[in-house]
């Protein structure tokens, strides 16, 4: 099972950008979810990662395709209100576009617009959606057996909770808080890989 960091837009670049180098080797991508910076330091920031050594394949750009394309970073992330999926494939046909939904209605679209993968959420209750519902499991169930794309499963979602979303059928999870926020992300994303690991081998 897959496993996705997504930064939370609320450290300090210095500190993100060691962190990344940190837990990059225990995940399979992190999605640079930095929606406060500019697109000058948007785009720095990642010129900055890739710099000091982060491989370009594990970096997801999030909402900016400029960014991705000038960066040579092929993978991009879209949030639910942003660019049409099929708009992107057509002026970047070699790109990984995937994007967050919070329906099944929402999902499909994607899948019909040419999402390679699609990010349902959020599935667990979690202190970044207060007040609103989770999704739950039974969704997310629904979702990965009605699509013919990868699901990744994002919200609420503990190393624990691992076992609940390989069983529902989602190619991956994943996490933001359980990494960015804990008092150590390298060995929070260490737990979480391990998780990843023995649940793949459960299958």
């Amino acid at each position: 099972m897959k496993l996705i960091a997504v930064t939370n837009g609320a450290m300090k670049e210095e500190v993100l950008s060691a962190v990344i180098q940190e837990v990059v080797s225990f995940v399979d991508a992190v999605i640079l979810r930095e929606k406060q910076k500019s697109a000058q330091a948007y785009l720095e920031f990642v010129k900055e990662l890739l710099n000091a050594g982060v491989s370009r394949e594990k970096l997801w750009i999030h909402d900016r395709a400029d960014i991705a394309w000038l960066t040579g970073v092929d993978n991009l992330h879209l949030p639910e209100a942003g660019l049409p999926v099929e708009e992107v494939k057509k002026h970047f046909p070699f790109m990984k576009v995937g994007k967050s939904v919070h329906s099944l209605k929402s999902a499909h679209q994607a899948q019909n617009q040419g999402a390679d993968y699609v990010m349902f959420g959020h599935v667990f209750p979690t202190a970044s959606k207060q007040g609103l519902n989770a999704r739950g499991i039974d969704q997310l169930k629904e979702l990965t057996s009605t699509l013919h794309i990868p699901v990744i499963a994002i919200g609420g979602i503990t190393s624990g909770r691992m076992g609940d979303i390989s069983a529902s059928g989602a190619e991956g999870a994943a996490v933001m808080s359980g990494i960015f926020n804990a008092a150590t992300p390298l060995e929070a994303a260490r737990q979480y890989q391990k998780e990843a690991v023995t649940n793949d081998s459960a299958l």
